[in-house]
């Protein structure tokens, strides 16, 4: 056969004589019989399990061809191979057991598409032992023990990609890593840094560092990407993977200018390449080539001026993905803005853009952004559990189950953001408004099972819409069956926190929210914990969580909350220096400067205030928040955004500080101010639970009634449900 040709340099202790010593380039494969052929077109055409079978019949030819060869005398090899039972075979027999790796690999790959990853597995290693033997023998000698178990050629390195990707989806993630390790050692320069392997590709190194990942091998697997994005600097997933292991932006952009120059200089490489091949043609036939020349130059200067720059804003991208994850919620706001405004209908920018809006409490622009990346794609999965969770939210809030006496991160979170109300505030549109939001998370349920029910997102769904429903066993069943098909899904060990929390299980809480935290760092896991520490009356490691949190995010207000929160409520043995209660509202005031619409501090600052009994401040707090005027001189250098968000909080919810100051006022024995502040409250949002208990309360007192006895007190509900 053509493409073959006899190694003119071998050494006596081949286990094939020199004389009969056939070699291929180590880039090609060798010619593919005709069974293969078909059974790569029937491989490219679906039929998987044809091509299998026409597989596994050149497989038996093969090996009942090779058992009929004449086997004189074997050399001892390396290890136990087909080519080490050949011995002097024929030329023949030496390209048919080597051409046996092409249908193992075929073979894999059909195991592979079929989900059955361990036979996949046994099939790549057949394939990977006859190429690297073949290769191995047809080599100069390796010298070292990291050079004799590295990959031989760029056909045995796609095999161990394949194997080690098979062996991920077996649960085997550390010994996939250390084949990579083993197969693609990392040369050391010079300078005393190391670079990838000769036989790296993109592909083996994102795996490698997908696998560093799920091993916690941080490190490890920031070297990797760092390759990936040398290789190529449109590797987008490798600038999100670095963004999330906290390299810095700057980091990340060297690495994409560095991988833009390596990737104009492969370009050009590849077009002079391609020049010096037709210079050759042309020399053969005997054609003048000097305008071809002038031609080629010409070819490989646009080459080199159209790789310069790049094709997309990876700049804008790297900022907007390290903000977020530098939890500088603002800041990438406005990156991924920018990035929506020149690419408008990108589904992935949308949905990151809903996220953060979400988050910062801007839930109508969420929901609409959210709308836009079902309308553009229906089919789209990813993200849209936290789409489920804002319609949840939505739900809770039509319902109000804020309850700020008995705290919760749950409770909270529930009207802690703006819903979507209908200007008529009647009773039976509020409660048809309910039931659509119910209803539309129903559907949405519906529509990503259909779509996609091997993924966590659906599943999620489901758990909230049963949560939306006060099913808590079915919710927690539910969110466990997410987490079973992707176990470094981090908003469903948060939900599944979230769920326990206020089932009045902590302790249990606290595993989910350390695991979410542990899969990403974001500000609501720490809520999570934090809450859960304090709901389990461990308050130094609430504090300490809290400290953790303002680390990660010093300009969130939410994290500096967090630290007054737990301050509040620790005993004084367990808050440090002492003056808790002092460095309480300390924390809990730069978080109101922070963030001046944030009604977390504003609130928690009263409770402080009013456990004093200094209910005159309490009264002031709340007014000031009530206008927006709250903010002080380091509110003042606050963006716009902030600005916005403090009167959209005050514009939805001002009914929520309403019933705040009458709970004051009733504190202060101030009925009357106490009973228009709950008259308010109601008119403004007849669904407001807290404004409802607290006026039957009230009037109990004017009554003189005991407004704590049990027999006399009724659950208020409207149309059979309950409030929180």
């Amino acid at each position: 056969m053509s493409s073959f040709k006899v190694h003119p340099n071998t050494t006596n202790n081949s286990i094939i004589p020199s004389n009969m010593l056939v070699h291929y380039d180590a880039n090609d494969r060798p010619p593919r019989t005709p069974l293969q052929q078909q059974a790569i077109t029937l491989f490219q055409s679906h039929q998987f399990l044809s091509c299998e079978k026409i597989c596994l019949f050149e497989l038996s030819q093969m090996k009942r061809q090779l058992l009929v060869q004449p086997n004189s005398k074997t050399t001892p090899s390396r290890k136990k191979n087909y080519l080490g039972e050949l011995g002097a075979n024929a030329t023949t027999s030496i390209e048919e057991a080597i051409s046996m790796a092409t249908t193992y690999e075929l073979l894999g790959d059909c195991a592979n598409r079929a989900e059955r990853f361990t036979c996949a597995v046994e099939y790549y290693r057949q394939a990977v032992t006859l190429v690297h033997d073949y290769h191995y023998n047809m080599s100069p000698r390796r010298t070292t023990r990291s050079e004799e178990h590295g990959v031989t050629s760029s056909w045995e390195a796609a095999l161990r990609v394949k194997e080690c990707q098979a062996l991920s989806q077996t649960g085997s993630i550390i010994e996939a890593a250390s084949i990579l390790e083993r197969c693609f050692p990392r040369p050391r320069l010079r300078d005393g840094n190391t670079t990838t392997n000769e036989f790296s590709t993109l592909q083996s190194v994102m795996l490698h560092g997908h696998l560093y990942m799920l091993s916690n091998r941080a490190s490890d697997a920031v070297v990797q990407y760092r390759f990936a994005l040398r290789k190529n600097p449109y590797a987008i997933e490798a600038v999100e993977q670095l963004a999330v292991l906290g390299c810095a932006d700057n980091v990340i952009l060297d690495l994409v200018e560095e991988g833009m120059k390596n990737f104009a200089r492969e370009r050009i490489d590849e077009v002079k390449k391609k020049q010096k091949e037709q210079s050759n043609d042309a020399m053969h036939t005997g054609n003048d080539n000097h305008d071809d020349d002038e031609n080629q130059d010409a070819d490989a200067e646009d080459s080199k001026d159209n790789n310069k720059e790049l094709l997309i804003p990876v700049k804008d991208y790297v900022l907007a993905v390290t903000s977020l994850h530098r939890n500088q919620l603002h800041a990438s706001h406005q990156h991924f803005s920018k990035l929506n405004d020149l690419f408008p209908d990108h589904p992935y920018i949308l949905i990151q853009l809903a996220h953060i809006q979400q988050e910062l409490g801007q839930i109508l622009g969420s929901e609409q952004s959210y709308k836009r990346v079902r309308a553009i794609d229906p089919t789209w999965v990813e993200g849209m559990d936290k789409y489920a969770h804002l319609l949840f939210q939505l739900r809770m809030s039509r319902k109000n189950a804020f309850l700020l006496q008995q705290g919760g991160f749950l409770q909270y979170q529930y009207s802690c953001h703006g819903g979507r109300e209908n200007s008529n505030n009647s009773m039976d549109s509020n409660n048809m408004g309910t039931c659509d939001v119910e209803l539309e998370l129903g559907q949405l349920c519906a529509d990503l099972l259909d779509v996609e029910d091997k993924r966590p997102e659906p599943w999620v769904c489901l758990s909230l819409y049963h949560l939306a429903r006060e099913d808590h066993e079915k919710s927690i069943a539910f969110v466990d069956k997410a987490i079973s098909l992707d176990q470094q899904h981090a908003f469903a060990h948060y939900l599944r926190g979230s769920i326990l929390l206020s089932s009045h299980r902590p302790e249990h809480a606290v595993v989910s929210f350390f695991r979410a935290n542990d899969l990403q760092r974001d500000i609501p896991s720490y809520e999570g914990l934090v809450e859960s520490y304090l709901a389990a009356k461990k308050f130094k490691e609430a504090i300490c969580t809290a400290k953790e949190a303002i680390s990660q995010a010093p300009r969130d207000a939410r994290a500096t909350t967090l630290v007054g929160l737990a301050l509040a409520q620790a005993p004084p043995n367990q808050q440090g220096a002492g003056e808790g209660k002092d460095r309480a509202k300390r924390a809990l005031k730069k978080a109101m400067e922070i963030d001046p619409g944030a009604p977390r501090p504003l609130f928690a600052l009263v409770d402080i205030y009013a456990s004093e009994g200094n209910f005159e401040t309490c009264v002031k707090l709340l007014q000031d928040g009530m206008n927006g005027t709250g903010a002080t001189k380091e509110s003042s250098r606050t963006s716009s955004t902030a600005s916005s968000h403090t009167n959209t909080w005050v514009k939805e919810h001002g009914d929520i500080i309403q019933a705040k100051l009458a709970e004051i006022y009733t504190l202060d024995e101030r009925y009357d101010s106490a009973l228009e502040c709950y008259h308010t409250a109601i008119s403004m949002n007849p669904h407001n639970g807290l404004a409802v208990q607290g006026l039957e309360r009230l009037e109990k007192i004017m009554r003189g009634l005991d407004p704590d006895d049990s027999e006399m007190q009724e659950e208020p509900s409207i149309d059979g449900e309950e409030y929180y």
